[in-house]
């Protein structure tokens, strides 16, 4: 539990800098959230969302604020309607921070999406676990955004199939991996704004480590060669 308290506290630190950080850029004006919709679930997976708790089944509709976790040996599905397919693996934490999206006309499939049909905007946290993500074409230039964040640093994307690997342990130790199969990502270290470009098939890879202070160090890890995201 106290590994849980002072990693909560890191998290806070590092979402008030990113939130400075996004107050600096022009913001859509994204009244409405998006769709959020469990496309498959293996295992026990659940969702948090205030004082709720509960088990997600398929066709479930997530909310932004609210965090899923997926249990050992469990994995979870979710397709967002600007066309964002998220894979998560056994024991990760995810939490929908912000999703919203200009209205949709008419009907479809989300998982027939070429490219998102109206402007969206769209923060994700990985607390821990891992996450393959597909992001389909978004309208950059009109100010659509998609960011995946961690305590080592978030990816920007405006089209890629990438994979992120967060493990933490309790003395504070961890490793962060991102390995990209097609498009190309931008990485942005946690409390810098210089970005990183990651281009398809390349992975970047970071050991961590947490002091006493709450300050996160990063220490570069060999990488085997990338592994292509599980992604269907």
């Amino acid at each position: 539990m106290k590994s849980r308290r002072w990693l909560g506290l890191l998290l806070a630190l590092v979402t008030l800098g990113e939130s400075l950080a996004r107050a600096q850029r022009p913001e859509l004006v994204l009244p409405r959230p998006g769709n959020i919709v469990v496309a498959s679930v293996t295992g026990e997976v659940t969702l948090s969302a205030g004082d709720q708790r509960r088990v997600l089944k398929i066709d479930d509709r997530l909310r932004v604020g609210s965090t899923v976790v997926t249990g050992r040996r469990a994995m979870l599905t979710l397709l967002l309607s600007n066309g964002v397919l998220l894979q998560l693996g056994s024991e990760a934490e995810l939490e929908i921070e912000e999703f919203g999206q200009a209205p949709v006309s008419g009907g479809g499939k989300l998982s027939d999406l070429k490219q998102e049909p109206t402007l969206s905007r769209t923060y994700l946290r990985l607390l821990r676990g891992d996450v393959a993500v597909t992001v389909k074409p978004l309208k950059i230039a009109q100010g659509s955004s998609f960011s995946l964040s961690t305590i080592a640093g978030s990816v920007e994307v405006g089209e890629a199939v990438f994979r992120v690997v967060l493990r933490m342990h309790e003395l504070g130790l961890g490793v962060y991996q991102l390995h990209v199969q097609s498009g190309g990502v931008d990485f942005i270290p946690a409390g810098g704004d210089v970005s990183q470009p990651v281009a398809a098939g390349r992975s970047l890879g970071f050991s961590l480590e947490i002091d006493a202070a709450g300050v996160v160090k990063r220490g570069e890890l060999p990488l085997a060669p990338a592994q292509p995201a599980n992604v269907k």
